[in-house]
């Protein structure tokens, strides 16, 4: 008669060459995705994962998986196989850990877990600088309300050290074990104990200050080193800085978003440092030297006779640090020439002979002229 099994290795998406990390890697990722409890006990699932867990049971033992690849399924492959142990290799709280987290686990495998510490929450500031404190760095001392340990009961949420009592329900470890039965046999979920909230302690006599919380509201104060080349928007993570819950539990963390506030005439674009001047077409014509703004003060800059409108110079090493970085970056100045609107009887007789001098055609020094004289500097 037929045999409508798959193929084990087919089952799995292995060849017969595989090795048995490779097995035990295909199991890992086709039980994380065709376990009836992550599918909602659908029928389909169901076998699906019965199939691959047959499959796992026979490659994963090296003289089942000699017989198999010598016999097929003419040899007597299940005998003694105890589908319990399919999971054996990893442990039952692993499995379960690989599925569904830390929901499950601990009663399969026979090891106690430890109770994990509550963490508080975290606490998201906002602090402003300026412009050219992102580029240098600067210290800041920033105010905020945060959750401490009650000084009065030292965090235990309890009028006195006797008030604190081990759980009776789960014992202090915070978890409490629940039997069902499935098709693979009786399974033992671990949940958070109801009758501590997972702290595996209670409180009888509740301290009056916290109310039991264990912590109370503060204001605290802290200098922060804002460090250079900080952009706007970027976020420091002051760790266990933040909100506790009391106890022995970890503090949260201190979240800051820098907000940088611009500069009326620099701009940032990467590490580089971006500004504008404006100079006369004479000035572009015959050089001069002008005072422009940087981040380390005012600078004179030469410009140079027959600078033309667009121009850029460029001030090594005046722009930005990198994040964490030595070297920095430059400060760009772009030129921009200004072509005047109005002109006087003297200057328009004046630019005249200039043009004449040069044959180029103008205008009276009233319609025309402004675009008449982009013209010329484009020569």
């Amino acid at each position: 008669m037929a045999n409508n099994k798959r193929d084990y290795y087919e089952v799995l998406g292995l060849s017969k060459d595989c090795s048995s990390s490779d097995i035990k890697s295909a199991y890992r990722k086709l039980a994380r995705k065709y376990h009836p409890d992550v599918n909602n006990g659908e029928q389909e699932s169901e076998e699906k994962f019965k199939e691959i867990s047959e499959a796992y049971a026979v490659l994963s033992n090296p003289e089942k998986r000699k017989q198999y690849d010598m016999y097929g399924f003419n040899g007597n492959l299940f005998d003694g196989i105890n589908f319990d142990s399919v999971f054996s290799e990893f442990g039952f709280g692993d499995i379960f850990d690989m599925f569904f987290g830390s929901t499950f686990g601990g009663g399969f495998s026979g090891r106690s877990r430890a109770r994990r510490k509550n963490r508080g929450s975290d606490i998201l500031l906002e602090t402003k600088i300026d412009f050219k404190e992102s580029a240098f760095g600067v210290k800041k001392e920033i105010s905020y309300n945060v959750n401490v340990d009650c000084d009065y009961c030292q965090g235990t949420g309890s009028e006195g050290p006797e008030g604190v009592q081990t759980c009776s329900v789960c014992g202090g470890t915070g978890k409490v074990r629940v039997s069902r039965n499935t098709f693979l046999g009786s399974m033992v979920t671990t949940t958070t104990c109801e009758n501590c909230g997972g702290k595996g302690t209670v409180i009888k006599n509740p301290c009056k200050k916290c109310s039991g919380s264990g912590y109370t509201r503060a204001k605290r104060k802290i200098t922060v080193d804002i460090p250079p080349g900080i952009s706007d928007g970027d976020q420091m993570r002051l760790s266990g800085k933040g909100n506790s819950k009391g106890g022995d539990s970890i503090h949260g963390d201190l979240l800051i978003a820098v907000r940088v506030r611009p500069h009326p005439g620099l701009k940032r674009e990467g590490n580089n440092v971006l500004s504008k001047v404006g100079i006369s077409f004479a000035q572009a014509a015959l050089g001069t030297s002008i005072e422009v703004e940087t981040l380390d003060g005012n600078e004179n800059v030469v410009i140079k006779p027959g600078t033309q409108p667009g121009s850029r110079i460029v001030l090594k090493s005046k722009g930005f640090y990198p994040l964490n970085g030595t070297r920095r970056e430059d400060h760009i100045i772009y030129i921009n020439v200004d072509i005047p609107k109005h002109l006087s009887t003297e200057e328009i007789s004046i630019l005249k002979r200039y043009a004449e001098g040069r044959n180029e055609i103008v205008g009276d020094g009233s319609t025309g002229f402004f675009s008449n004289l982009k013209k010329s500097f484009k020569k």
